[in-house]
């Protein structure tokens, strides 16, 4: 580590916050915080605008990743690097490198260092208020439940579906009159999906019905469709959790979504032809 006694006091406070000072400098700096009120105030202003930015860094996190990104991740060749350069490195580690958490960590040190270097650097007054660490938990939407029984169903092989294909006709008056939405069995063939029968699930305490299809790759793509009340008809919204993608709409007091892999490209495809169909 080089020795900052020739850079500005905040500047050297600040590398004394991440650990970055020589032992002597160190001590030196701790005794200055402890008997200058001037660099106490300084050192407790980082600290402060360092714990607004390790909050705003998880609240980042927790953001979902687009669609377009991951597909775009997944369907990109990582450039070809010399063996001298590459030698040594785990495929493993190489593979991380291209995950979309890794992709959202960069982007959110990105724009939080940057967007905190410029406050503090600026001189701006950080409010003397304590960092409220503790947040409310997130209200969960009928999308999350979706989601979570998508992760556990599409693993079935024997138990996929609750009412085989077989019985088609009994899945939709079944469904009708549990969910109270008439609706069409979509045939989605032509897309390469075939129709593996039905489930009745429940999200927000209300009862959805889940249509169940296998692409030509063996994944579950599913249809799930709930009354939700009155809804803007504002389009297809798409959405990743983690490693499952939805693609949802309303239509009327409907809700009805697409969910499957999110790597799988034809996601909104599929929704805009059920939507037609359904």
């Amino acid at each position: 580590m080089n020795d900052l006694r020739k850079l500005p006091l905040d500047v050297r406070l600040s590398a004394l916050l991440d650990g970055e000072v020589q032992h002597d400098e160190k001590d030196e700096l701790e005794r200055l915080v402890a008997t200058n009120g001037e660099a106490r105030e300084i050192y407790d202003r980082l600290k402060r605008g360092s714990e607004i930015g390790n909050v705003a860094f998880e609240e980042f996190l927790k953001e979902p990743v687009p669609l377009a990104i991951v597909r775009k991740i997944k369907k990109t060749e990582p450039p070809q690097q010399n063996a001298s350069r590459t030698h040594g490195l785990r495929p493993r580690f190489v593979s991380m490198l291209m995950q979309p958490q890794v992709v959202a960590a960069s982007l959110a040190l990105f724009v939080i260092g940057g967007g905190l270097g410029y406050f503090l650097g600026s001189g701006a007054f950080v409010p003397d208020v304590p960092v409220q660490l503790a947040q409310a938990p997130l209200q969960r939407s009928w999308l999350d439940d979706i989601a979570a029984y998508h992760r556990v169903y599409a693993r079935q092989q024997r138990h996929l579906a609750e009412v085989p294909p077989s019985e088609a006709d009994h899945i939709v008056s079944w469904l009708t009159d549990s969910v109270g939405v008439g609706f069409k069995l979509p045939d989605l063939a032509s897309d390469g999906l075939e129709f593996k029968g039905a489930r009745l699930l429940v999200a927000q305490g209300k009862p959805v019905a889940q249509l169940l299809y296998r692409n030509q790759e063996n994944d579950i793509i599913a249809i799930c469709f709930m009354k939700n009340g009155d809804s803007p008809e504002d389009g297809f919204d798409e959405t990743i959790k983690d490693d499952i993608g939805l693609v949802s709409w309303h239509k009327g007091p409907v809700a009805y979504v697409v969910v499957g892999p999110s790597s799988e490209a034809t996601l909104t495809k599929i929704a805009e032809k059920v939507s037609t169909e359904i």
